[in-house]
């Protein structure tokens, strides 16, 4: 089981080998004397088109010094994308979001404590995960976070339930509220009602920021990502400056600069919301707090300059760090666009404030990519 999605549940995948060319390294369920197979297919389908199809199956999978007896997913066909460079899909999201034949991301396994007793489990007491990245990869870290890598003080936001077909909610995303969105001095969310924020989607499997093309209904003043073509050669080697529960980050211009080319994309079929993907994880520590399950929080602190990311698996009190493989920045899917075509230039639906924190918040959308290969599993 290896590779990191944030946003979506998604099952845990195994290589299988064949098929569309799912590569990295593989596992080979014969060489496990714990491996059932559950004689389910499985299909995970993304908003490009591309596409994951195998089986079901059930053994111990262990990331970092935790392990259980689960169930997961054994890629055998894998269409679009290029998935070579990772050895799968580990789910770290809500359960809502799983396949009904996955039921527990993995991270969720991990976690369980009535599995405490199992022959085959060591659970991880604190439901709580840190992710960082880099460039060139990351680390995430299993109970909590390491003090050292923040500047500053964190804030802390509660996750936003999605509404349901039924008229219920879930929580299906890491999903929080960004009152500012900024480039450089300009606005890119102009919000009519200043007391308005939108939702942002954190999900490290998305390559770039996906900003909205849309007013939603004049809640905004102005498109975000034709403000952001509009203002962004204004600058030299501008910042993106994003406000979170009145805190506000930043990034470097070099860590959202690809290609030359700046990775801010619009969504064709524009949802009402944002995503944060791998260039806001490259400046961040984020916490991902799921210790009361009807309540998530996330927390986030600017990362300390230098923090050297965990190379080897590392255990300090109750916190497991372990290092991530390398993080590929992913060529634009067909659902999105970049923000600036050429090269470098020369020089919703919306949530009310409350102080109870409360009410609901918009459908998300899954992100379209994930590729960064995490540990093997035991």
């Amino acid at each position: 089981v290896t590779g990191f999605r944030g946003g979506g549940a998604g099952p845990p995948l195994g290589g299988g080998g064949g098929g569309g060319g799912v590569m990295g390294e593989q596992f080979h369920p014969n060489k496990s004397t714990t491996f059932i197979n559950k004689e389910q297919l499985f299909k995970v389908e993304y908003l490009d088109d591309a596409s994951l199809t195998g089986f079901v199956a059930e053994d111990v999978v262990q990331l970092g010094d935790y392990y259980v007896s689960t169930r997961f997913g054994c890629v055998t066909h894998s269409k679009g994308h290029d998935w070579a460079e990772a050895d799968g899909i580990l789910g770290m999201g809500f359960p809502a979001a799983a396949l009904r034949s996955v039921p527990f991301p993995l991270f969720w396994a991990l976690t369980d404590e009535t599995r405490v007793a199992q022959e085959q489990s060591n659970v991880l007491k604190n439901r709580i995960f840190t992710l960082m990245l880099s460039e060139d990869r990351g680390e995430i870290v299993l109970g909590g976070h390491d003090p050292e890598s923040v500047e500053g003080a964190m804030v802390t936001t509660p996750v936003r339930p999605s509404p349901l077909a039924d008229g219920a909610e879930a929580f299906m995303h890491y999903m929080i509220d960004v009152q500012s969105l900024k480039v450089g001095k300009h606005e890119l969310l102009n919000f009519k009602d200043s007391s308005i924020a939108i939702q942002a989607i954190l999900d490290s499997g998305t390559s770039c920021l996906v900003v909205p093309d849309d007013t939603f209904e004049g809640g905004l003043l102005a498109s975000p990502f034709q403000t952001f073509q509009k203002h962004f050669g204004d600058f030299e080697e501008p910042t993106i400056y994003i406000t979170i529960e009145g805190t506000t980050f930043t990034i470097p211009y070099e860590d959202y600069m690809v290609d030359d080319k700046p990775c801010v994309m619009k969504m064709k079929n524009t949802p009402r919301t944002f995503l944060l993907g791998d260039v806001f994880f490259r400046r961040m520590v984020v916490v991902h707090n799921l210790a009361n399950p009807m309540q998530p929080l996330v927390s986030v602190g600017q990362r300390k300059e230098g923090y050297e990311l965990a190379r080897k698996l590392q255990t300090i009190g109750d916190r497991a760090h372990v290092p991530l493989g390398k993080k590929l920045v992913q060529k634009p899917s067909p659902a999105t666009e970049h923000a600036v075509t050429g090269t470098r230039p020369p020089s919703g639906w919306f949530g009310k404030q409350r102080a109870q924190r409360g009410g609901g918040a918009v459908a998300g959308i899954l992100p379209t990519k994930v590729s960064s290969p995490v540990v093997a599993p035991g």
